[in-house]
């Protein structure tokens, strides 16, 4: 009885926060939840720019995140940038069978739209993290 509670208190928490993140599919919008692996010293600059730049990673990435391996497939980053309550930028990379997989998120007209990546246009994130393939194509790992 209390686990099938727990479960509908975290699917309801979920609805919530991906409400809150419209636009987002709600496995990335669960970001909030996953471990913080990098929140200092990031770059202003650079595609991803903002202020206050946090890296969330799900519990499989997490897992790695600082042994320097490869992270195992099923892992999702989520990079955001400004405020935790209403990030201007999510930047998600989810590794598949097929390899990693981007979509790039901003908020317009009052949802989050994806503007780069995505099922029909990784050509550009995957030119771009080429240059960290020593990193996973991670360019925030230590």
């Amino acid at each position: 009885m209390k686990r099938g509670l727990l479960s509908g208190v975290v699917a309801m928490l979920a609805l919530a926060l991906a409400a809150g993140l419209n636009g987002v599919p709600a496995k990335y919008a669960e970001y909030a939840g996953w471990e913080v692996v990098a929140d200092k010293g990031l770059p202003m600059g650079g595609p991803h720019a903002g202020p206050g730049k946090v890296v969330y990673a799900n519990p499989v990435a997490a897992k790695d995140w600082k042994s320097g391996k490869p992270l195992a497939l099923g892992s999702i980053v989520v990079k955001t940038a400004g405020p935790a309550s209403a990030p201007t930028l999510l930047a998600v990379m989810e590794k598949r069978q097929s390899g990693w997989y981007y979509e790039e998120y901003f908020p317009e007209g009052g949802k989050y739209l994806l503007k780069f990546g995505g099922p029909n246009n990784q050509g550009l994130c995957v030119g771009c993290h080429t240059g960290a393939k020593a990193k996973d194509y991670l360019f925030t790992r230590p």
